[in-house]
């Protein structure tokens, strides 16, 4: 089945997604403990509430266990590194798939997105108004996706926030720098079949035709938006699978 996986990536991009308030056996939970490293440790006692630590627990299990399915590797053994932003890398070593990652956890939900080698980023949102998401429209996006985020009814608008919200995010974690550095020189136009496409002013390093993004909602509740760098969107497709790790 490694093989298969790995091979299947030369056309597809993976996503791996599971409910973590639905996992609550306590061996299992246990066994996940296991997989962690000290610093991984170290990062969950500092959440205050439980829940917190639950949604780290069960989505940091979920990385090592899905990596694993790529590579003759333990779950406990993959070993982490990372970036000046904080993203984490894969610390490889001779003879192991040339695997990339992302991660992202949201009440109910838990995703991780992977790649054989290609740049990728992945945000995952729950569909609750909170706080005040017009202030935020106005400050991180673009003015093309401000309007279109006003032109909703009040049914639309918080599913066309989120929707804007994961994309930025995803792609700046892809871009490995902050959400703070989304920039209003560009912005995210809908597509067919949940794809989206980069619009972008001349000012921009980054072209349009490089990156590929798509948009989904594996629950009812939940938005979520995968950012990968490819010149071929069209060949490169999303398979996603609902798993408990």
């Amino acid at each position: 089945m490694k093989t298969d996986l790995l091979e299947s990536m030369d056309k597809e991009v993976h996503v791996w997604l599971c409910a973590p308030g639905s996992i609550n056996d306590p061996a299992r939970l246990s066994g996940y403990m296991s997989l962690l490293s000290g610093e991984e440790r170290e990062r969950l006692q500092r959440f205050h509430f439980e829940k917190d630590r639950h949604a780290f627990l069960v989505s940091h299990a979920l990385v090592r266990k899905v990596l694993s399915k790529y590579a003759d590797i333990e779950p406990a053994d993959w070993q982490f590194s990372t970036g000046e932003q904080g993203r984490p890398e894969i610390v490889r070593s001779a003879g192991m798939p040339l695997l990339r990652f992302n991660l992202t956890h949201t009440q109910g939900l838990a995703a991780c997105v992977v790649t054989r080698d290609i740049a990728c980023g992945i945000d995952a949102e729950k569909l609750t108004a909170r706080g005040n998401p017009l202030a935020v429209a106005e400050k991180m996006f673009a003015t093309a996706e401000l309007a279109d985020l006003n032109a909703q009814g009040e049914e639309g608008f918080l599913e066309r926030f989120y929707v804007y919200w994961t994309l930025h995010e995803a792609y700046c974690k892809a871009l490995g720098v902050g959400l703070t550095r989304s920039d209003h020189r560009y912005a995210f136009v809908a597509g067919p079949g949940g794809q989206y496409g980069l619009k972008t002013s001349d000012a921009m390093q980054v072209g349009a035709n490089d990156w590929c993004f798509e948009v989904s909602r594996p629950t009812a509740e939940h938005v979520v938006s995968v950012a990968f760098q490819s010149v071929d969107c069209a060949g490169r497709g999303i398979v996603a699978r609902f798993i408990v790790p």
